[in-house]
């Protein structure tokens, strides 16, 4: 195997790998809310409090990471992200009051704010523009998979031993990572390192890049809505369809599954064509996961229900390696870690905000009234990428003053 594609494989492993621990760390929270609120005496707004909690560390520091990730390297602050993710896990699960329990997930949050900018500046460094896609998606598909098993485990192992276990669980294996991402994967030589970072771009002009902003924007309304399923499906399913705890987890981890494979599929099939095509099965993916959401709220037998929600993960799950991948094409490769940041950033802030209203309008409303508005949401944020055109130049090549300005843009 030709060296430059070991480092890939071994790079996307073990940030996927990363990925994973951070997802089981985060479901498990969604899953076990219900007994973390049962021990604490929390209300639903409380408890959308207590999952947005992640975020309010989380939203601080992805810009920054890219920042400091594009002026010296991926894979220390990776390591310093992952360790410092660990931790905050293992700690969660010795909280003994409400006001430790935030504290420990904000802390959570920061620690995942700096990896995975890095992470995916690592992935993307890796890989050309014909594979990005496709081994963006393989990395990512820890992502899901952790969901997959942090859902799961927290639904079915928390009402017998305890919502704590599975923290220390995941904390352990993050710290065993960090260890392997620093011992096998070797720094790139200096040399290699000065060519990349030769000609200086300056930041600011990131924020004239119209097609990367309309991506963060898109991606903010998207999460508005996507953060609801992953963070409120189990309690949907067991508000909305009498489900007990254990079937509504075990339902909603299904998402995970069929995310995996629909991140491989989706992203074989975008590497396959050009920009045009990347776009347009994003808002392909991005109308259709709206629609399934939905259509969720309808009063359908639990079979159709799992149905749904298969299909679900399929096409919504891969909406963020898709993102990753576009976002690393329309700028130039050093700037290429603080526009993943950015984009991250931006859209991730609606991880803070949309549970939390969520929990209170629930609260008000009805869970499916919210759940109907969320799939409302998603649908108008595919109209923003309409306007997401790729300069004539391409983004490997471009210097200094072709930075993808709003009027310089083909007609893909």
């Amino acid at each position: 195997m030709h060296t430059d594609t070991k480092r890939m494989v071994l790079v996307s492993i073990l940030c996927g790998l990363g990925y994973m621990m951070y997802s089981v760390d985060r479901m498990t929270v969604s899953s076990a809310i219900g007994l973390i609120a049962s021990d604490f005496g929390l209300e639903k707004g409380q408890s959308g409090i207590l999952l947005s909690s992640f975020f309010y560390g989380f939203i601080g520091f992805l810009f920054i990471s890219g920042i400091i990730a594009d002026k010296l390297s991926g894979k220390p602050v990776l390591i310093l992200g992952l360790v410092m993710f660990s931790l905050a896990t293992m700690l969660t699960g010795i909280a003994g009051s409400m006001t430790s329990l935030i504290f420990y997930r904000v802390m959570t949050g920061i620690g995942e704010g700096v990896f995975w900018p890095a992470a995916s500046l690592e992935v993307a460094n890796v890989t050309s523009e014909k594979q990005r896609t496709t081994v963006m998606s393989l990395y990512w598909m820890g992502y899901p998979i952790g969901g997959f098993f942090g859902t799961w485990l927290g639904a079915m192992l928390g009402p017998l031993y305890g919502w704590r276990v599975v923290f220390y669980v995941a904390g352990g294996l993050g710290l065993l990572v960090a260890l392997a991402y620093a011992l096998l994967v070797k720094s790139e030589p200096k040399k290699v390192v000065a060519v990349a970072h030769k000609e200086k771009v300056p930041l600011k002009l990131l924020f004239k890049n119209r097609a990367v902003m309309l991506i963060a924007f898109y991606y903010f309304l998207l999460l508005s809505g996507w953060w609801i399923v992953l963070l409120w499906a189990p309690t949907f399913l067991m508000n909305m369809k009498q489900l007990s705890i254990g079937v509504a987890g075990t339902i909603a981890s299904l998402l995970g599954l069929t995310g995996a494979l629909g991140g491989f599929l989706l992203g074989r099939y975008c590497d396959k064509g050009d920009f045009a095509r990347k776009r347009r099965v994003l808002i392909g993916v991005t109308l259709l996961s709206s629609l399934l959401m939905a259509a969720m709220v309808m009063q359908l037998p639990v079979f159709v229900v799992i149905v749904l929600v298969l299909f679900l993960g399929l096409l919504g799950y891969p909406i963020t390696p898709l993102v990753l991948s576009f976002t690393a094409e329309l700028v130039p490769e050093q700037l290429r870690g603080s526009a993943i940041g950015l984009v991250m950033n931006i859209g991730m802030t609606a991880g803070g905000i949309s549970p939390v209203l969520a929990g209170y309008f629930a609260d008000k409303y009805s869970m499916s009234t919210v759940w109907f508005v969320a799939a409302c949401v998603m649908l108008v944020s595919s109209v923003l990428l309409l306007g997401v055109r790729k300069s004539v130049q391409s983004t490997e090549k471009r210097t200094l003053s072709g930075l993808a300005s709003p009027i310089s843009t083909s007609k893909q």
